[in-house]
């Protein structure tokens, strides 16, 4: 892993500043590049002349205004590739350590999931399953918003149909509203209807997830908060604070003081609890339980963050004021995702019943390229999710194109006769200048696993997926490797490419075939 190395020998040069490595532009040598004495005003050929003694550096040479280019030795790339075959399950793993629990999706039990739910579910997962590789230990949890308006417009829903009435104007509606219904025993009242309902749509929920490949470890109910007496717990906590005052009926929170734009409301005039108070109760638990927490939520809840942050803030858990709080809240906002079929945007409206759910585009264009897509975009970026794209079986389509080279690997090894058992790690030390690209490519995983942590960024890893594909069908096409003068080594670099894209796909949550 000598871009970790050299990245973490840069930061110490650096005053143990975060620090940038890029590859250099065509035609410009080196396979390095990073700006960080021009970033923090050193002498970038007192760097480069550092970095030269290092033994795994050829070369460092300075160039513009203060750029350096690093060249590395042919043997520490080599080795690189010799050390993922060995061990490629192992490859980059356990070089973090940590406590973290992700809360994703938790959509209110009122209807299907959606095309943007499925965007929550899999960014969480694969951030969940990079976690876990670097050395984390993670657990996924789901938040059951089952009390409030809407869960209670749902049962009256269901309860007019059943009943013959007409549904409420801001009720919800729709085929699926209408199959609860009819399921139902027509004895039952408003609050029976409303529990039932959101009992069936909730394990509809777990089953669709889990056909996506999301699981949970473990679900929280909001009433369960409420009735156990957390949320009052965790009133009374910002009472004693002096934290909270009355106005206008309603008790209400000085978020403000912790740089909130206004105060929140944490009881209504008519004593229920508002969102945000079940919110907090939630995340004291929450934070008493691991030292890292990760929300993935919908671009909608952006007014969220500042009055959260101001509760983790209260609550000692973000160091303020002579606290020193040690535990971290991180909130990934994602953005909407259009669905598009035949050039067409499809509408999604849950009240109404004109969507399409997370199940049909599941079932449309299969769990591997739904999970692909939407992983192909920054979660702050809007994403649109070309349907026709998606089930398109040829290199235009980028899961298929990433699969086809693992698979297109394999064949290779089948027209040599030989089985990845057969591969002898040793042979990467010969691998030559043709060679150069593709291994620069593949070694670049475990710095790329380690940004999309960092940024809490997954697209990073579709990016350098397609990216090491693309590297793999060029060398395939330029390079002759059966038959060849050096085909041990080249087979040899083949499995690890293989193995790592086999590994990147893993993460992403999508499957790696022998063929296709």
């Amino acid at each position: 892993m000598y871009e970790i190395k050299l990245r973490n020998r840069l930061s110490e040069l650096a005053g143990n500043k975060e620090v940038k490595l890029d590859t250099p532009p065509d035609k410009i040598p080196g396979d390095l590049s990073t700006n960080a004495a021009m970033v923090y005003g050193l002498n970038p050929r007192d760097i480069a002349g550092r970095l030269e003694e290092l033994d795994y550096v050829e070369s460092a040479g300075v160039v513009g205004p203060g750029f350096i280019n690093i060249t590395l030795t042919s043997e520490i790339k080599n080795r690189e590739i010799a050390e993922i075959v060995k061990a490629p399950s192992e490859y980059a793993k356990g070089i973090a350590r940590g406590d973290i629990l992700f809360e994703m999706v938790s959509s209110n039990p009122t209807g299907p999931l959606h095309i943007g739910h499925g965007r929550g579910a899999v960014i969480g997962d694969a951030l969940a399953r990079m976690y876990g590789w670097l050395g984390y230990k993670v657990r996924r949890e789901y938040y059951v918003n089952d009390t409030g308006r809407q869960i209670t417009l749902l049962g009256e829903s269901i309860y007019n149909i059943m009943n013959g009435a007409k549904v409420p104007d801001d009720g919800y509606k729709g085929d699926y509203i209408k199959d609860i219904a009819a399921g139902l025993e027509s004895s039952l009242n408003r609050e029976e209807c409303k529990n039932r309902a959101s009992e069936i749509i909730l394990d509809t929920h777990f089953d669709v997830l889990k056909e996506f490949g999301v699981s949970y470890d473990n679900k929280v109910y909001e009433t369960d908060l409420i009735n156990s007496g957390k949320v009052n717990e965790a009133i009374e906590f910002l009472k004693k604070k002096g934290l909270t005052y009355k106005k206008d009926g309603a008790l209400w929170f000085k978020t403000s003081v912790y740089g909130d734009d206004r105060d929140r409301v944490l009881v209504k005039k008519d004593g229920e609890f508002t969102y945000f108070a079940s919110d907090c109760a939630y995340h004291k638990d929450k934070g008493r339980r691991h030292k890292e927490l990760m929300n993935i939520w919908g671009a909608d809840h952006h007014g969220y963050i500042a009055r959260l942050d101001a509760f983790w803030e209260a609550a000692g858990f973000k160091g303020n004021k002579g606290n020193k709080g040690d535990k971290k809240l991180n909130i990934v906002l994602y953005q909407l995702v259009n669905l598009k079929r035949a050039g067409e945007l499809v509408s999604m409206s849950t009240r109404a019943g004109e969507f399409v759910t997370l199940k049909e585009v599941m079932d449309e264009v299969g769990v591997d390229a739904a999970r692909f897509f939407l992983l192909m975009r920054n979660s702050d970026t809007p994403l649109d999710f070309d349907v026709d794209l998606a089930k398109q079986e040829n290199k235009s389509n980028p899961v298929y194109y990433v699969q086809y080279s693992h698979a297109r690997i394999s064949s290779v090894f089948k027209k040599a006769g030989v089985t990845p058992a057969d591969i002898n790690p040793a042979d990467a030390l010969n691998l030559g200048k043709e060679e150069d690209i593709l291994i620069k490519v593949t070694a670049h995983f475990p710095y790329i696993l380690s940004k999309c942590v960092q940024l809490n960024a997954p697209h990073l890893l579709t990016e350098y997926l397609r990216d090491a594909a693309a590297a793999f069908h060029k060398y395939y096409d330029t390079v002759k490797i059966v038959g060849s003068r050096n085909q041990a080594a080249r087979l040899t670099l083949l499995l690890a490419v293989k193995e790592v894209i086999k590994n990147g796909l893993h993460l992403v949550g999508v499957s790696a075939p022998e063929k296709m």
